[in-house]
């Protein structure tokens, strides 16, 4: 009885997840099948400009220091994802019990490695904008 029960709620968990997607998907194909890009014409290949005219090629080159700027904040500021949790971690009486220079220690590591990388992008003159 007990089986039937874990089936029951297995299939009902199934098709509950199942036949939305399954449906929005099949209703996205449709959609597109009718509206879609398999019909181009002249509006449809136009860039989008918010309603004017476009005055230029759509197709912009950036320049790559934006790129490596982004990159580089990134790098930067994920560190913060893991400095909290460590912070938190730290004060555990877990950690604490493993060794008061444990923790220390590994922060130690982990800021020297962001320091090596900032100081090897400085060096290769990613910051600098000119």
């Amino acid at each position: 009885m007990y089986e039937l029960q874990i089936v029951q709620i297995a299939l009902f968990v199934l098709a509950g997840f199942a036949l939305p997607t399954l449906g929005m998907i099949g209703l996205s194909f449709l959609l597109q099948w009718i509206f879609g890009y398999g019909r181009p014409n002249k509006l449809k290949n136009q860039p989008y400009e918010c309603g004017m005219k476009p005055i230029q090629e759509a197709n912009v080159q950036f320049d790559i220091r934006y790129y490596l700027y982004a990159l580089l904040f990134i790098v930067f500021d994920i560190e913060i994802v893991f400095l909290i949790p460590w912070a938190i971690a730290s004060q555990s009486k877990e950690i604490r019990t493993m060794g008061t220079m444990l923790a220390p220690v590994e922060i130690t590591i982990f800021i020297a490695i962001l320091a090596v990388g900032l100081a090897y992008a400085w060096k290769k003159g990613a910051l600098k904008w000119e």
